[in-house]
């Protein structure tokens, strides 16, 4: 889900339950939460003031005035600066000071590059051009190294400038490892951001929950339980979860964790839906309770199993047999022995809540697979009852290369931005060379950090940047010409301004945090080389420059951002979904069509990114906007499907239940390419007929009857069973459509 959900406190209809008190109770937990939020936003930024300034100051003293090496005090220092303040590097401290470490070999590459390329202006310009692209485009296989990115971007910017000196190439690494050392242990061990639960833990809880859900065997709705499960499936939306404990990268233990969460959210969906439809005094059928223990025993052991996050051995962990030796039986003639004995209305009922624990029980068997899979069992793409692992047997490689080609195209808002800085700061480069500026490396820093996703926020970041600039160029300005060459007194002022500097600019804005480094640049480099007053006039020279370069290249590159790329891109997920409704509807009736569930997710991979990016710019608009994460979800539905019912055992052979299943999967799909039409066009909203539930009374009308004791009836029995779960998945999506098209 969205970012902008998870910032609303929740509702629906369990939320009703407690009356009025409890509405009081959740909205103070709700304010309470909050309000710790933006409390430990500020301590977050304290904290990281206070680590930026003790590792910067440590390695800028060692350096300049211990082994007396300006060139070595300077990119320890920058280094700091550079993956402490400008990078975003998500999560803990312990994970902060892994992914810096981590970072040292690409940033000694790079450094080496930039003092290498430095030799011509054209050289280092079309470094500055492929180097700013790959290293903003390597953000698409994950948070922690998207975060980094701004900070390794300056690695490069810093050694490309004039003079030539490969001759310092040694104090240049050397500087940038130890700066990147005591960051990573002031990160660690000083004022650490606390551990977050890791995302096995979170999918352990959610398998908790529904073992817990599936103890119910009927009577009234168990609204403890309930209210478990909800909040277990609420930590795993994606804008619950820390951004460095997402699965997110294209590892297969990250794909595998991702496959699990998808799985165990099905799953307390559907055991939600099964407790609430059912009547207060509702007995469940032997069956069902069949099932429910079995799902709660596999839930249990997968949780077992993740909690103790160890690789399995062969024999060991959870297994999905038992609980599919379970599901065969109810799938044949159990379905026909019940199904004879039942009126049409109590069939209609039976048919629904079997379907409601039957795909229960499928996402409990995916959810025990994708956890073996997660501990090294790459045999779960043999699984016999067909669901889909494909990606079990690819290498590292292949995962690699899969997620860096799924976002090369221009229609990725990932792409455009790469292209966008890129574009920028090979500009900056040329007109710093060709103009010979004396400190070049400041307009590509003002290009890096100013330049935003939109022309109207990059305007808006330059107007407060270069306000801030002039107050912190004046200030500079009084402080150089006051203090004149002590380097006493600016080491003594060096601490406190770097700490007020990077407590005032993510506290207050951008204005500060320009006019801070300003003095930070000042006082940092009047301490490196004799400079004068006229230091802070060239400082707010170069930002004006850099800030014009941002803007031409957001005015030319993709200006709006993503205000019209995501109706593109919804769209395309859209035509995808459509596609996938008569790929799975021929496979599930004809076993013909294509398997392949890549068009899908790299359309919801591709809509998710530009959701995200366009729920974080500023808008001018008030239009009213259809209900986006409402198409993520049919989204996610329609892959579900597309993994699940084609593997399934049974096919449908009868000619008329055939030919209503492709009808009604011929009128969804058509629905769906008619919105994406109106999404691309951007015409008036589509006016064909409202979509509605899909009728399992008129299909049971064309259905042939069940006879107990036929030769075939375990054969009708599977068609039946694959019938019936069809059709409650084309039912869902019907349903994501009414609830996308209410919003238009």
């Amino acid at each position: 889900m969205s970012p902008q959900q998870g910032a609303s406190p929740p509702t629906g209809p369990r939320q009703m339950a407690g009356g009025p008190v409890g509405a009081a109770l959740r909205r103070a937990r709700y304010l309470l939460e909050h309000t710790g939020r933006g409390l430990r936003g500020h301590r977050t930024v304290v904290g990281n003031a206070v680590r930026v300034t003790a590792a910067s100051c440590a390695a800028f003293y060692l350096c300049r005035y211990g082994l007396d090496l300006t060139v070595m005090s300077v990119y320890a220092t920058f280094t700091v600066v550079s993956l402490g303040v400008l990078a975003r590097i998500p999560g803990s401290g312990r994970q902060r000071a892994a992914t810096t470490l981590t970072a040292i070999p690409a940033g000694l590459a790079l450094i080496t590059l930039g003092t290498l390329l430095a030799v011509r202006t054209w050289a280092a310009v079309v470094g500055m051009l492929v180097i700013g692209f790959l290293v903003a485009y390597a953000g698409t296989t994950g948070p922690r190294i998207a975060g980094a990115a701004p900070g390794m971007q300056l690695l490069y910017i810093l050694p490309c400038f004039p003079p030539y000196a490969p001759d310092t190439l040694g104090q240049r690494l050397s500087g940038f490892a130890l700066g990147a050392v005591l960051l990573a242990l002031a990160q660690r061990f000083l004022l650490p951001e606390p551990d977050t639960p890791p995302f096995r833990r979170l999918l352990a809880d959610a398998s908790d929950a529904a073992a817990t859900l599936a103890d119910h065997h009927g009577g009234a709705p168990p609204l403890q339980a309930l209210d478990r499960a909800h909040t277990a499936a609420d930590a795993l939306r994606p804008s619950r979860v820390p951004p460095a404990d997402m699965p997110a990268s294209p590892t297969l233990a990250h794909k595998a964790m991702g496959h699990a969460a998808e799985a165990v959210r099905t799953l307390l969906s559907r055991l939600d839906a099964l407790h609430t439809s059912a009547g207060p005094h509702t007995a469940y059928h032997p069956d069902t309770v069949v099932l429910l223990q079995g799902i709660a025993a596999t839930a249990r052991a997968a949780s077992h199993a993740l909690r103790q996050g160890r690789r399995l051995r062969p024999g060991e962990g959870p297994s999905a047999e038992p609980l599919q030796s379970e599901l065969a039986p109810v799938r044949t003639h159990r379905a026909v022995t019940t199904l004879e004995r039942l009126s049409t209305d109590d069939r209609l009922r039976y048919l629904r809540r079997r379907a409601l624990v039957v795909q229960a029980a499928d996402s409990a068997v995916v959810l025990v697979l994708a956890t073996r899979l997660l501990f090294g069992d790459r045999s779960v793409h043999r699984d016999p009852a067909g669901h889909s692992f494909a990606y079990a047997r690819a290498r590292a490689p292949a995962l690699w290369w899969r997620r860096l080609t799924t976002h090369f195209t221009p229609r990725s808002v990932i792409f455009q931005n790469a292209c966008r800085f890129a574009l920028g700061l090979a500009t900056a480069r040329a007109i710093a060379g060709v103009l010979d500026l004396q400190h070049g490396f400041w307009v590509l820093l003002a290009t890096l950090t100013l330049t935003r996703t939109t022309s109207l926020e990059t305007w808006s970041a330059v107007r407060q940047a270069l306000i801030g600039t002039l107050i912190g160029a004046a200030v500079a300005g009084g402080l150089l010409a006051l203090v004149d060459n002590r380097d006493t007194v600016y080491a003594l002022v060096l601490p406190l301004v770097m700490l007020l500097a990077f407590i005032a600019g993510p506290l207050r804005g951008l204005a500060w945090a320009q006019g801070g480094f300003t003095l930070v640049v000042a006082t940092l480099f009047a301490q490196v080389s004799p400079v004068t007053w006229q230091l802070a006039p060239v400082r707010l020279e170069d930002v004006l420059t850099g800030s014009l370069i941002g803007l031409a290249c957001g005015l030319v590159a993709w200006p709006r951002g993503a205000g019209r790329e995501v109706r593109r891109s919804m769209a395309a997920l859209c035509s995808a979904i459509a596609d996938a409704i008569g790929q799975t509807t021929a496979r599930v009736v004809e076993r013909t069509g294509s398997t392949d569930i890549l068009a899908i997710n790299r359309a919801l991979v591709l809509a998710q990114e530009c959701l995200a990016q366009y729920q974080s710019e500023p808008r001018e608009e008030t239009a009213r906007q259809p209900d986006w994460p409402a198409v993520l979800g049919a989204g996610a539905d329609a892959r579900h499907g597309e993994r699940l019912l084609p593997g399934r055992p049974g096919r449908i052979t009868h000619q008329e239940v055939g030919a209503w299943l492709r009808r009604a999967a011929g009128n969804t799909a058509a629905d769906y390419r008619a919105l994406a039409r109106h999404l691309r066009t951007d015409d008036a909203p589509p006016q064909e007929r409202r979509p509605q539930p899909l009728d399992i009374r008129g299909l049971l009308a064309v259905a042939p009857p069940l006879a107990r004791g036929s030769p075939d009836g375990d054969v009708h029995a599977l068609s039946a069973a694959l019938l019936i779960d069809s059709v409650i998945w084309l039912d869902a999506l019907t349903a994501d459509l009414t609830r996308i098209r209410e919003e238009m």
